[in-house]
Parts: C-alpha cells; structure tokens; sequence
C-alpha cells in the first residue's frame, strides 16, 4: 500500500505525524536535517493566546491546541512557563487600538486586561516611556524540541508505526494527470498515495516541484540572548514596531524582532547563511536604554536569526491543493508552537475523508488566495 508522505520533520510535520499515526496507510516522514532543526529549532517557542487583531477562527484554532497541550503540561510530559504578554503602546494612538483589542478579546473569553503605565514598572518596563499595555497573564513559552521528540516517539511506537527518514530531503514531487504519485530522494523515487508539505521555509520550493503556486514570502527574524548575573524575570513583552524580548529562566532573555511584513518580505533561500546585523543589536540596545529597565546591563551571549514563511493575511494554509493528493500545512507566519497541534488534528482528519468545521476549512484553505 502505498504511503502517505510528510516533508519536514519540525513541529507541524511531527504533529501530523502523531495524529495520522493509526491511518490504515502507512505514513513516512522526511527531514532534510534533523527533527526540529529548521523554523521550529530557532522559534521562542511562545504559545499566544494574545492578538493584536481578534479573530475567532484564529481564536478557536489557539483553543484546540490547548486542549492538546494542557493534558501534556499537566502530567509533566511536556513544559511550560506561564509569563504572560504584554503588548506595549508607545502612543495614545497604539493605545486606542489596544483597547479595541483588549474588549475583543475578553468577548472570546481570553483573560485580558488595559494596563495604565505605573502598573508596568512591576514587569520592567519604564512607566515613563509607554502609554499603557495589553495584559494576558495566561500566555507562556514551551520547548518545541521536546513537543517534537513526543509527537515522533507516539508516532513511531503507535501499532504501525510511523516511518521517520532523517537526513532525506525530498527533491521532487512525481505528478501524474495531476495527481501526486510519488517523490524523490537522493534513495530514488518512492511511491506516495499522498504528499503534505510541511517542509516550513523550504515549503516554496517543495510547492514548485509539485507545480503548486502559493504566494508565500519570508522574512527575516533576528534574536540575541542576553543574560546578567543576577536572577530577574519579564514576560513577552512586544511593541508595535515587532520588537520583541521575553524572559528566558532566572537570568536570560531573547530580543528579538518579527521580521518584515508580508508586503515587504520576499522569497529567500533558507539554506543562505544567516548573522544578526550590527544594526540589530545597536536596537535591541537602544529599547532597553528607553523603555525596559530590568535589562539594562545584559550583555549579548548567542544570537541567530530564523526564517518565517508568511502568508498574505497571516493564516496558514492547511489543506488540499489543486493538485489531487497534494496537501499544503505551512505559513505558520511565526504561530508553529501556538497553533501546530490544531494543525495536524485538522489535517489529519481532512486526509482520512472525515468532517471538519466547514468554516476553519475555508479559513486556512490554500485555495483562498485564488
């Protein structure tokens, strides 16, 4: 019988995998590298109920994620660090739509509150250089190594079993009267009933071979790790700039910045070697001398920069393409912690014919941009 393939072994293809572990079809995974060492490798790994922009499908999608996660959390399976988001006005302006936001919000049922600037000096923010903030308390960082590792494990030691080829980059993607036949490795070509791409930066190319056209973009997301002596924490803390630190144990955090806008991103080649620009760190540098107090003195211990795929509106896509058996779960657009168990659930469903929420369906469709 011939299998279903899934390329890319980061946290939405090891989902996927864990969730099409007891299909009647066998299932095969290729990573390029090793598991988790892409997009989700370089993530800071934070699950977001927070928005800047409600949304309720989006909502609901965070929602069925937790269901995956909190049983995980609570039997001690996988960590968590509850620290919370702060979305940081600088402006009446930014505070206005913040407040809009926060009202949004609570009308889904998400634990959110307006914050007045005096109340910020308790999280390490400067009450002077803000205007306010948006609180959700309950938002917090997982390790996405160790969400991988147990989605592979469950997968590979379900009755079955899912196959995990690391080191194995697909190539190509073998389309016969357009329908998916097969891909090639450098092994040679392998039979596929199916073929998800879930490959993260490297979806685009995986698209073109199989003759699939998607506007998808990437960008550039720079982080440094800075660190000092004493112990201190801070939440996610994240300006309207994109901008961002976030706490990190009892003496580090990551600065980091969300990259360029889908309208300014474009398509890059993810294999390019990649060093954070002196010009970051003089930034970074410069918004804990205004605004972020509790960091002033850390020095710079590691830096790397990741690649985010991007979508036009920032919902992935996830679901069938308009090649028969070619299926897209990719342009997380930097919410692959937060939204891959939802993801692969969904997924997972569409591939075995089962019913799915008619509107989340549309929602991440692939076909949306047509």
């Amino acid at each position: 019988m011939d299998p279903i393939v899934i390329v890319g072994g980061g946290i939405v293809g090891a989902s996927l995998a864990y969730h099409l572990r007891d299909h009647p079809r066998p299932v095969v995974l290729y990573e390029r590298d090793a598991l988790g060492s892409g997009t989700t490798g370089d993530s800071v790994a934070i699950f977001v109920r927070h928005q800047s922009s409600p949304d309720p499908l989006s909502h609901e999608l965070r929602e069925r994620a937790w269901e995956h996660y909190e049983p995980l959390i609570e039997d001690g399976t996988l960590d968590f660090e509850r620290i919370g988001t702060l979305d940081v006005a600088r402006s009446d302006r930014e505070l206005a739509d913040l407040r809009e936001a926060t009202e949004a919000l609570a009308d889904l049922g998400v634990e959110a509150s307006l914050l007045e600037p005096a109340a910020l000096a308790d999280h390490g923010l400067d009450p002077d250089a803000v205007a306010g903030a948006m609180w959700t308390p309950n938002d917090g960082y997982l390790d996405p190594a160790e969400i991988v590792r147990y989605y592979v494990r469950e997968a590979t030691e379900a009755d079955g079993g899912v196959t995990v080829e690391t080191g194995t980059a697909v190539t190509d993607v073998r389309v016969e009267e357009g329908a998916v036949v097969g891909v090639e490795t450098a092994e040679g070509t392998r039979p596929a009933a199916a073929v998800v791409n879930a490959a993260g930066p490297w979806a685009p190319a995986v698209n073109d071979v199989a003759g699939v056209s998607l506007p998808l973009r990437h960008n550039r997301g720079p982080v440094v790790v800075l660190g000092k002596e004493d112990p201190f924490s801070l939440p996610f803390v994240q300006f309207g700039d994109g901008i961002y630190v976030r706490g990190e144990g009892r003496t580090q955090a990551f600065g980091g910045s969300f990259g360029a806008s889908y309208e300014d991103a474009e398509r890059l080649d993810p294999t390019d070697a990649r060093s954070v620009d002196h010009d970051f760190y003089l930034e970074i540098g410069d918004r804990i001398e205004a605004a972020i107090p509790r960091l002033e003195g850390a020095e710079v211990v590691a830096d790397w920069v990741g690649v985010r795929t991007l979508t036009p509106d920032g919902v992935p896509v996830v679901g069938e393409s308009a090649v028969d058996g070619f299926y897209l779960a990719g342009g997380m657009s930097g919410l692959g912690v937060t939204l891959a168990p939802a993801v692969g659930e969904f997924l997972s469903k569409r591939i075995a014919g089962e019913s799915v929420d008619p509107e989340i369906a549309a929602y991440l469709s692939p076909n949306r941009f047509e």
